[in-house]
């Protein structure tokens, strides 16, 4: 029997397919007296500290496919994580009990006194405050939280509530729609839904309650309503609804990709796209006619144990050249350094890291890495029109090297 539910439509587009409940596992936090406070303080910032270099993966993760206003998002959960470590380490040694019960404690009563205060905003900021209290707790209890990174098919994720660390880690390519209980318009989850594309709908309140593994189900993120089970005329008239706005999509994207680009003066500006991941390919093709003016190599060389070989390179070079012909490709060599680091390659500090051994002046350090890159470039020209991009040169002399 179709069951049709309405919330708040957060990011616009229909989704129709499978639907895939997700459920966030509830973690038994014990309470337990402690004799030795130091070695118990130990424990918890080796956690703290590798929570702390999660998220800072993730924020740089973040800023890289989807700039810095979404980065910011996940800035901020460093700053709770700050506040939550400066609350631990005062409490432990007064108190001389698990550090797991002490964050538990803690998350839990600011998330109980900030639902209380009468400001929406305020109330979906308990969202990253669980997210930051939820990891914590992960490498406390030695549990693996949870994940839609890897999702088998494309299918519509239904759940209670989606932190924004677990909607900024989804299967973007397996993911249909997001249906959720709660959550609101200005909440992370919500913003994070926008900038994928992703159709969402969340203050549904039971949609979780009336959901089974791989039921039909349609998300109108548009109009905010969500149907589960429909039944054959709503599936029709959803499944046209969707080939019209898809219709509508195209006829204005190819609208915009002819009109000129020019000056008041007459002088015509070719308009080209800014890529970094392979999915975003799709997108910048249909509204951009004359190439791609950057496309960034970092994330080859980003969250992975060891540095990609020059054949990976080729192989993803091509496939982006390939797909542009016969208009021009700029691609970047690495921009490493700075904010973005390799896991598998040591950086010692610096005073001013945004001006110092990162991008070419890296490059020119590790020509290991460079030639390999520099090679895959140049043999994915054969595919297409080529051009090559070096960051941060600051002088003749670093050009001259390159």
């Amino acid at each position: 029997m179709e069951i049709a539910l309405r919330g708040i439509g957060v990011s616009p587009g229909i989704a129709i397919g499978p639907a895939l409940p997700f459920r966030v596992q509830s973690l038994d936090v014990p309470k337990f007296p402690i004799q030795d406070s130091v070695a118990e303080l130990e424990r918890f910032e080796r956690a703290a500290a590798t929570v702390r270099a999660d998220l800072t993966r993730l924020t740089d993760q973040t800023r890289e496919e989807h700039g810095d206003a979404l980065s910011g998002i996940f800035r901020a959960h460093l700053y709770i994580l700050d506040d939550v470590v400066a609350e631990i380490r005062s409490r432990l040694d007064k108190e001389r009990v698990n550090v797991e019960y002490l964050v538990d404690d803690l998350i839990g009563r600011y998330s109980r006194m900030m639902t209380r205060v009468n400001d929406a905003r305020a109330q979906e900021r308990v969202a990253d405050l669980l997210d930051v209290g939820t990891r914590i707790l992960g490498k406390l209890l030695n549990t693996e939280l949870n994940s839609l990174e890897h999702i088998e098919r494309p299918s519509i994720v239904v759940a209670h509530d989606l932190s924004p660390s677990e909607t900024a880690n989804i299967d973007i390519a397996n993911t249909l729609g997001i249906a959720t209980d709660m959550s609101g318009p200005t909440s992370h989850t919500a913003i994070l839904a926008r900038e994928l594309q992703i159709p969402a709908v969340v203050a549904l309140r039971y949609v979780g309650d009336h959901t089974l593994p791989g039921d039909a189900i349609i998300v109108d993120g548009t109009n905010g309503y969500v149907y589960i089970r429909p039944n054959a005329v709503t599936l029709e008239r959803f499944v046209e609804e969707r080939k019209r706005q898809e219709k509508q999509r195209r006829a204005l994207l190819r609208a915009e990709a002819h009109e000129r680009s020019a000056t008041l003066d007459g002088v015509e500006v070719p308009v080209m796209a800014n890529v970094e991941l392979p999915y975003e390919l799709r997108h910048s093709l249909k509204a951009s006619t004359h190439g791609i003016g950057l496309y960034r190599t970092e994330y080859l060389f980003l969250n992975r144990s060891s540095l990609p070989t020059e054949e990976e390179q080729y192989h993803s070079y091509s496939q982006v050249v390939a797909a542009v012909k016969p208009a021009p490709v700029t691609l970047r060599t690495i921009d490493i350094g700075g904010d973005k680091f390799m896991s598998h390659v040591p950086f010692e500090p610096e005073d001013n890291p945004q001006l110092g051994w990162r991008a070419v002046r890296f490059c020119l350090e590790r020509p290991d890495i460079f030639k390999a890159q520099l090679r895959a470039m140049l043999r994915s020209s054969e595919h297409g029109n080529v051009q090559i991009m070096f960051p941060m040169i600051s002088g003749l002399d670093e050009f001259r090297a390159v």
